[in-house]
């Protein structure tokens, strides 16, 4: 299955497009994306978070809602204040927000979890922290957050396993550029159906 985008149609993409390079954060290696594992009615529910400036994630809020979406908007210490994880205490985040991608559990996020493990070990990081039981905290760089939001953004809406699991294998595929094109195309608010092309993409085959 052909997944890659030309090099034109990339540099093209959208106006929420990163500012960094590939696999460095504009903050200074503060971790831009986190996970969080909590235990709920269907056993462990895993839920992405993108970390932005408080002005940064208004600002993107503004302008989805002016298109009729929406964005769910947390501060850092909603979510993080009781973390056990370092990097909640490495950085001063006072003034940070942490930007709900999704909340999963049930089948997807066992669908999703060979995913996350792979991504995650690849950045040497400890996936256990929330692909095991219990609660964890486990924060990301951008390149595997970004990664990991195409994930969890394409799944949610999904009913059959069988195409929860060619998404994420079409994820897993992709070259980092491929992933933030589609991250950028996911998320912008001139482009509301980049998900569902995202997902036809990576599952109209079944």
């Amino acid at each position: 299955m052909k997944t890659g985008v030309d090099s034109t149609k990339a540099s093209a993409a959208t106006e929420d497009a990163p500012t960094s390079s590939f696999g460095s954060s504009v903050y200074g290696g503060r971790p831009t994306f986190a996970m969080t594992r909590r235990e709920g009615s269907n056993g462990g529910a895993v839920t992405l978070y993108e970390l932005l400036p408080e002005e940064q994630a208004t600002a993107r809020r503004d302008r989805l809602e002016r298109r009729g979406r929406s964005l769910n908007i947390e501060s850092f210490e909603e979510v993080f204040d009781d973390s056990s994880a370092d990097e909640a205490t490495r950085w001063d985040w006072e003034g940070w927000t942490a930007v709900k991608i999704a909340r999963l559990d049930g089948c997807r996020f066992r669908a999703l979890s060979p995913l996350i493990k792979e991504t995650v070990d690849g950045a040497e990081l400890d996936a256990t922290t929330v692909t095991t039981s219990g609660v964890g905290d486990l924060f990301l760089p951008e390149t595997v957050g970004v990664r990991l939001a195409l994930a969890f953004r394409g799944i949610k809406p999904l009913q059959r396993v069988d195409r929860m699991r060619a998404l994420c294998r079409g994820i897993a595929r992709m070259g980092d550029e491929e992933c933030y094109y589609w991250h950028a195309k996911c998320r912008a608010p001139s482009s509301p159906n980049g998900e569902k092309a995202l997902r036809t993409l990576l599952t109209d085959h079944l």
